[in-house]
């Protein structure tokens, strides 16, 4: 699960903000006001934030700064390598399509606060771009992150393939506003408000062209770094395991889909898209989980059909029961009676999500 407070970021983007405002002769100790990092922490490599921190600077930077362009500013600033070993990374892909594929997979390493995925229709790329479920309460952090993430996209794309690359259209959820910049203008093409979803179009031609520094060593190696920096944030699992997780922790207490995803931070959207990726669904998720923690109870405890069914947040016994044979074959009687006698077998994906059950 996404955690708002755990400080386990670089301050990459941290670090571009301060640059920017300093320029405009806005001191770092106001930018990080509030937010517990110091100027000297900022400058150690070592130094970790949350994401509550950097939107923390992020709001006062939108109060210290008269500059409507500031966002898209940052984004400017930025290159590949801004972004350690996932922008080497991105550097050495062997085409801009491989480069889409691994920032859908590793962006939470340097860009935490969306949620970035790529589509291909034809002759027509997508890189859609969705916010942490939080920011939508605060429409000028949205609008902000928005306008942040487009920008670094764009440039990181000029970086990696070729500094020609535009998008043929932006799009964006809010409406327009008279105190937004002309994105017309600054990324030269049309844009289209109060939408369905963020996203930037391209042609899709631009997929399969090269990168102008793609090393298939290098890439492989870097590749390997921040699969071991991704595991170690917890973020290596997949959507379907985090919400496996979810799952557990809250059993008895099943989280509707609009709850379950305030606390992973994503939009039910997307995460039916990602679990439909993973090749599963939440109702599979939920009813595997609900399954594999009634055998737990059935196979491990002494406790009654009742209280099993109310544990695992069924209405009643008999819905249990029914439940319970539509998914396993058989009743929770037979398959305690089984069990005693050592003739139950569990594997594949249940034998692994019984690993994680909470111990009676």
């Amino acid at each position: 699960m996404i955690n708002l407070h755990d400080k386990v970021h670089a301050t990459s983007d941290l670090l571009v903000l301060i640059n920017v405002l300093a320029g405009d002769g806005i001191p770092a100790r106001s930018v990080l006001k509030g937010t517990g990092i110091s100027e000297s922490g900022l400058a150690s490599p070592d130094t970790r934030m949350s994401i509550a921190q950097m939107m923390a600077a992020y709001r006062n930077a939108i109060a210290l700064s008269n500059d409507p362009r500031l966002a898209v500013r940052l984004g400017e600033n930025c290159q590949a390598t801004t972004y350690g070993m996932y922008g080497y990374a991105l550097l050495s892909s062997a085409t801009y399509r491989s480069a889409c594929q691994f920032a859908e997979k590793y962006h939470y390493l340097s860009v935490p606060t969306v949620d970035i995925s790529f589509e291909e229709n034809g002759d027509v790329a997508s890189c859609i771009v969705e916010p942490l479920a939080f920011s939508e309460q605060d429409t000028a952090i949205h609008v902000f992150t928005i306008e942040r993430v487009f920008s670094t996209v764009i440039a990181l794309a000029r970086d990696i393939s070729d500094a020609s690359f535009s998008p043929t259209e932006i799009r964006v959820t809010y409406p327009r506003s008279q105190a937004h910049i002309s994105y017309e203008t600054f990324f030269g093409c049309p844009a289209r408000f109060d939408q369905s979803r963020n996203e930037i179009l391209f042609d899709a031609g631009w997929l399969d062209r090269p990168s102008r520094r793609a090393n298939s060593l290098t890439f492989a190696t870097v590749q390997q770094v921040c699969e071991e920096m991704l595991d170690r944030m917890g973020m290596a699992e997949g959507a379907s395991g985090r919400l496996r997780r979810l799952f557990i922790e809250s059993a008895g207490r099943f989280p509707g889909i609009d709850h379950a995803c305030r606390t992973l931070g994503t939009s039910p959207r997307t995460l039916r898209r990602k679990l439909g990726i993973e090749g599963t669904s939440y109702k599979v998720l939920m009813n595997e989980t609900r399954v594999q923690l009634a055998k737990k109870y059935l196979r491990e405890t002494g406790l009654t059909i009742d209280e099993i069914a109310s544990r695992l947040g069924y209405s009643d016994a008999s819905n249990f029961r029914h439940a319970f044979r539509r998914l396993t074959g058989t009743t929770p009687i037979d398959f305690r009676t089984r069990s005693k006698r050592g003739e139950d077998q569990d594997n594949g994906r249940a034998g692994q999500l019984s690993t994680m059950l909470p111990s009676e």
